[in-house]
């Protein structure tokens, strides 16, 4: 049996979007399938004594945290929203945290695992890679943003050419970048799109690259359920962070404008889980409309019961996103999706598991929810698709292929 390890900039019970979801799957898979696998990842600063490992055993997973020096934490990074010289301090000292990179080749020496699969290396440090390289030991990456080509990893629709995606120290930080993670042995992305987005800018050139779609804990519904659903009572979902470059500030008025234009109709309401910056602002923008409901956060283990209410998601994302993991446990429990076209979404196919929209446009997502509500006869067969498309992307099945690759 293989000894694997996992690198990660931030994991369980830490969480700051669907890339941490995504990695927990993979160690609870590796973990159901017995393999032996450890756990490399950030910590809380707590003294000194933060910044040596220090090992520790969880639910039967062996997890090595620590501080990587630096002027703040990544999980604070927040914080610092529009601190941007201390960011760009930060940036700075995260490319090249030599004490992370030497912490982390301490714990391999000591580990002595066969491979090493990195993921969200931001916050803990862009030598990693070479760490890993250093010591020959089969290096796996999985892509997850398009952070290696921009700090914020963030890249706004009618942005893409703007002057902080040019800026000539923007342009230093992709040739920085390209030259410190220079070729893992296999780079995995679970969107062509995301793959391309590298591909175009040289990144690991010499990288053998697949496809593999992020794995879910499917939880596939039984037919006679959702063919007995009631759609009279009709209620979207926005599950996520609270940013406005998700988009859930056009979302809120697109919805306001829906309930104005198709009055006397079925009850309709938005659901909106989730907690961030901008859930303040969302919630004045809602003002005392009843049939906007603000839930906050939800943990993973429940948000079965949240689906169960949904009779469409919507993710109308401003930024280029990978591969969104909502959008397949939403399609998981047989709930179909409303997705803008951008980034990483060729997963949704119109009229079959969902529909597509053009990202910031009020109109078309207008024209996209009253279609939805005109046309609820459609919606048991989408339902049923939904499961139907996601039945090979399980956690299970990720597992089994990335052992293929090992």
């Amino acid at each position: 049996m293989k000894k694997f390890c996992l690198i990660t900039s931030v994991f369980a019970p830490y969480n700051k979007g669907g890339a941490e979801t995504v990695v927990n799957n993979i160690v609870a898979g590796f973990k159901k399938d017995n393999q032996d696998i450890f756990v490399i990842t950030s910590g809380e600063f707590q003294g000194l004594k933060s910044f040596w490992p220090r090992k520790y055993l969880e639910n039967g997973l062996t997890i090595y945290r620590f501080y990587p020096l630096n002027i703040f934490s990544y999980l604070n990074i927040n914080n610092y929203g529009k601190k941007h010289f201390w960011r760009l301090i930060w940036h700075g000292f995260d490319m090249f945290n030599l004490h992370s990179y030497f912490m982390i080749k301490r714990i391999l020496k000591q580990e002595k695992p066969e491979v090493v699969m990195t993921h969200m290396l931001k916050g803990i440090g862009y030598l990693t890679c070479r760490a890993v390289k250093s010591l020959r030991i089969k290096n796996i990456h999985t892509l997850h943003e398009v952070q290696l080509a921009t700090p914020s990893g963030l890249i706004l629709k009618g942005e893409e050419n703007s002057w902080q995606h040019n800026f000539f120290l923007t342009k230093f930080y992709q040739l920085f970048n390209r030259w410190l993670f220079k070729s893992p042995d296999i780079i995995i992305s679970s969107s062509k799109f995301l793959l391309d987005f590298y591909n175009q800018r040289n990144f690991f050139p010499h990288s053998k690259k697949i496809i593999l779609t992020n794995p879910v804990n499917i939880k596939i519904q039984d037919d006679k359920n959702i063919k007995a659903k009631d759609y009279n009572n009709f209620n979207f979902l926005f599950l996520g962070q609270i940013e406005k470059y998700k988009g859930i500030l056009l979302l809120i008025n697109v919805f306001k404008k829906m309930l104005k234009e198709t009055s006397g109709l079925e009850k309709r309401k938005l659901i909106i889980v989730g907690v961030g910056s901008a859930l303040r602002e969302a919630q004045q923008l809602a003002g005392n409309n009843s049939q906007i409901e603000f839930m906050g956060y939800v943990p993973n283990q429940e948000l079965g019961q949240i689906f169960a209410l949904a009779d469409a998601t919507v993710v109308p994302s401003l930024c280029y996103e990978n591969s969104p993991t909502v959008i397949f446990e939403s399609l998981s429990y047989g709930v179909p999706v409303l997705a803008a076209r951008i980034g990483g979404i060729e997963f949704i196919k119109d009229d079959y598991n969902g529909f597509t929209f053009e990202a910031g446009d009020e109109a078309d997502l207008l024209k996209i929810l009253k279609f939805v509500l005109q046309n609820k006869n459609r919606l048991a067969e989408l339902s049923l698709n939904c499961c139907e498309s996601v039945k090979e992307i399980g956690v299970e099945n990720y597992i089994k292929k990335l052992e293929e690759l090992i």
